[in-house]
C-alpha cells in the first residue's frame, strides 16, 4: 500500500511539473486577452461617440426644416442651426450665391469672419521689430430666397481706428447677387476683383507667409473692390468668367510710389465716377487640382480733373485722361500633398510723361514732394508647398517663394528710378494647421536689393 501511494504520489508530481512551466505563457496570454479587450471596450466607446454625433447631426437638421418655416423676420436676427456655410472666402461667397447650397426655401442669415496677429522681426535693425493685431473681420450674408443673396465684408486693420491712430475700419464687400442659375449670375454693389490668388482669397490660413506676398500687394492692390455691376459664372466643364463695368482708380490721389494702383485705389469712398472702367476674367480647371487664368482691367483715370475742381490747391490735370490698365496670368497644381503656383502681372498708365510734368512743376513751385507716376510696373511670383498630414485635421506646411517686382519699371521724361522701389524676395517658412481653419505660421524674408528688410515673421490666424 506504501508502494503504491508512494508511485501515486511520484506520477502527481510528473504531471504537474508541465503545468507549473507552461505558466509563464498562460499570463502572456492573459495579458494579451486583456488587452483586446481593452481595445474593444474603446472602439465600442468610439462607435457610441459617433452614433451621439450622427444623432446631434439629426436633430440640427430637423430644427432646420422646422425653422425654414418660421418668419423672415425671426431668420434675419438669428441665424438657424446648421445654416448655409460660412463666407469665408470669395469662392465660398460665390457657392452661396449661385445657389450650389441646394435649392431650399426661406431665408438664411450667416456670420462669419476671419483674422490675424503678426509679428515682424529685422534682422538688421531690431527698432523696427513690431507687433500687430493686423486684420480682424466679420462677414455677414443673408439669402432672401433661392435667387438673391447678399454679402458684405467688414474690416478693422491695426486693432484701433481713429483720427490719431493708422487702424482703419473698411467695408470690403458689400453686394446683391442674382443667381440665375450656376453659370450665370449678376452681382452688383461692391465686389473684389477677379485677379491673381490673394486678393479673393486672403484669410490667413488658405495662403501660405505670415505677409501677403509683395507681387499681389504692390502690382495688385490686394485687397482690390470696385463698386459695379458684373455677370460671373461657372460652367460644368470647368470654365468660370467674370466680366463687368465699375469704378476705376484715380491718378490724381497717387501717394505712394511703391504701391502705385495701391495709391490711386478710391475704395468706393465718395469715389469719383467721371471715367468708369471695364475688366474680365476667365479661368479654366481642366480637372480637379489644376487652374489656368487671367484678366484684364482697364479705365480712364482723370475724372474731369474732378481733385483740382475740389481743392484748387493741388495740381491742374485739366485735360488729361490718364488710363490705366492692369492684367494678370496665374495658374496652380494642387496634387497629391503638393501646391504649386506661378503668377505674372503688369500695369501700366497713358500718358504719364504728361502727368509727371505737371507734378514735377507742382513740387517745384509749392516745394512738395508729391509721388510720380510709372509708365508701366510689374512683378511676378513661383511657389511651391507640400503638407505633411500628422492625422486628422492636423497639417505642417513647408513652403518657398520667389518673387521679383518693378513698380517704376518704366518712367517717363528721363526720370531715374527710385531703387527701392523694385526687389527680388525669397521667402521660405511654413504653417501648422491644428485644423484647417486655424493657422500658425513662422519664415524667413530675404530682400536681395533692400537688404535693411530682411526680417523674421511669426502669425498666428484663424477663419470660421
Amino acid at each position: 500500500m506504501k508502494i503504491r501511494l508512494a508511485l501515486m504520489a511520484a506520477t502527481a508530481l510528473t504531471v504537474a511539473t508541465p503545468a507549473l512551466a507552461e505558466e509563464p505563457s498562460l499570463q502572456t496570454e492573459i495579458t494579451l486577452l486583456k488587452a483586446q479587450v481593452a481595445e474593444q471596450q474603446q472602439q465600442i466607446a468610439a462607435q457610441n461617440a459617433q452614433l451621439a454625433a450622427q444623432a446631434k447631426q439629426l436633430q440640427e437638421i430637423d430644427a432646420r426644416l422646422q425653422t425654414a418655416t418660421a418668419p423672415a423676420s425671426v431668420l434675419a436676427t438669428s441665424a438657424p442651426a446648421g445654416g448655409a456655410p460660412t463666407p469665408t472666402s470669395t469662392s465660398t461667397l460665390a457657392a452661396a450665391d449661385n445657389g450650389s447650397t441646394g435649392g431650399r426655401g426661406g431665408s438664411d442669415t450667416t456670420i462669419g469672419g476671419y483674422g490675424e496677429i503678426s509679428y515682424n522681426g529685422y534682422v538688421h535693425d531690431a527698432s523696427r521689430n513690431q507687433a500687430d493685431l493686423k486684420r480682424f473681420v466679420l462677414f455677414f450674408g443673408h439669402r432672401f430666397n433661392d435667387r438673391i443673396s447678399f454679402n458684405s465684408e467688414v474690416e478693422v486693420e491695426h486693432a484701433v481706428a481713429s483720427s490719431g491712430d493708422k487702424g482703419e475700419v473698411e467695408i470690403e464687400q458689400a453686394y446683391l447677387n442674382y443667381a440665375f442659375n450656376p453659370a450665370l449670375n449678376v452681382k452688383t454693389g461692391l465686389f473684389l476683383m477677379p485677379f491673381g490668388f490673394i486678393n479673393r482669397n486672403h484669410e490667413p490660413p488658405v495662403f501660405y507667409g505670415v505677409e501677403r506676398n509683395e507681387v499681389e500687394r504692390r502690382i495688385i492692390p490686394s485687397t482690390w473692390r470696385e463698386g459695379g455691376v458684373s455677370i460671373w459664372g461657372s460652367t460644368p466643364f470647368g470654365l468660370s468668367y467674370d466680366v463687368g463695368v465699375t469704378t476705376g482708380f484715380d491718378f490724381a490721389k497717387l501717394d505712394d510710389a511703391s504701391a502705385p494702383l495701391l495709391g490711386t485705389h478710391q475704395e468706393l469712398q465718395l469715389a469719383h465716377a467721371a471715367n468708369l472702367s471695364v475688366y474680365g476674367s476667365l479661368e479654366y480647371t481642366p480637372t480637379p487640382g489644376v487652374l489656368i487664368g487671367g484678366a484684364v482691367f482697364s479705365g480712364k483715370t482723370g475724372h474731369a480733373n474732378a481733385d483740382f475742381k475740389a481743392d484748387p490747391t493741388g495740381p491742374n490735370f485739366a485735360g488729361i485722361g490718364g488710363r490705366v490698365t492692369l492684367w494678370d496670368v496665374h495658374a496652380r497644381i494642387q496634387h497629391s500633398g503638393f501646391d504649386v503656383e506661378a503668377l505674372y502681372t503688369r500695369g501700366s498708365f497713358a500718358n504719364s510723361a504728361a502727368i509727371d510734368q505737371i507734378i514735377l512743376d507742382y513740387n517745384t513751385a509749392n516745394g512738395a514732394e508729391r509721388a510720380i507716376l510709372p509708365s508701366s510696373f510689374y512683378g511676378w511670383l513661383v511657389q511651391g508647398a507640400y503638407s505633411f498630414s500628422l492625422g486628422g485635421d492636423v497639417t505642417l506646411n513647408p513652403f518657398v517663394r520667389y518673387e521679383k517686382y518693378d513698380t517704376q519699371a518704366k518712367l517717363p521724361l528721363g526720370l531715374t528710378a527710385d531703387p527701392t522701389n523694385r526687389d527680388r524676395v525669397l521667402t521660405t517658412g511654413f504653417s501648422f494647421h491644428p485644423l484647417h481653419e486655424v493657422v500658425v505660421k513662422i519664415d524667413y524674408q530675404k530682400f536681395f536689393e533692400n537688404k535693411n528688410n530682411d526680417r523674421i515673421n511669426l502669425g498666428l490666424g484663424y477663419m470660421f
